[in-house]
């Protein structure tokens, strides 16, 4: 499949964001390490291989399950490399331009993509801490006491 045929779907994506003097070999590019980047979240591989002057092809065919997760995660990429707002903030008040656009395509992406846990938290008591030498487990209150 050629990433060619799924630019005007990134293109109708990104509006207002597209620069003038983006083409569509370079949306292709975005499209290509979308997949690249989702590859890791599926169990079917995707090759993308790059045709000269400047084409990228997967193979194989793209599921169309797959082809919405792709676009808003080539979105991402090319928003948060492209969108070049300033951003600032205060003691009180942060405003980020660049989050509040890209927000909803990770909202929804996260909706798409299965959760992966990489590890499962256990917890244990600690061996020896209620030991009566142990000084974090003393209680110092009635010496305090006597002190004061």
């Amino acid at each position: 499949m050629n990433l060619l045929v799924l630019v005007p779907v990134l293109e109708r994506h990104l509006r207002q964001y597209k620069k003038v003097d983006d083409t569509a070999s370079i949306l292709a590019g975005y499209l290509a390490d979308s997949v690249q980047a989702l590859e890791y979240r599926w169990d079917r591989t995707y090759v993308v291989t790059y045709i000269a002057p400047a084409t990228y092809s997967v193979s194989p065919d793209i599921l169309s399950k797959d082809i919405r997760t792709i676009i808003l995660m080539a979105s991402i990429i090319y928003k948060s490399g492209n969108v070049g707002q300033a951003s600032f903030s205060d003691g009180d008040f942060s405003y980020n331009p660049v989050r509040s656009v890209i927000m909803p395509d990770i909202t929804e992406i996260r909706e798409r993509l299965p959760a992966v846990r990489l590890a499962q938290g256990r917890t244990a008591p600690m061996r020896g801490f209620n030991n009566i030498y142990n000084r974090e487990n003393y209680d110092w209150t009635p010496c305090l006491d006597l002190i004061a």
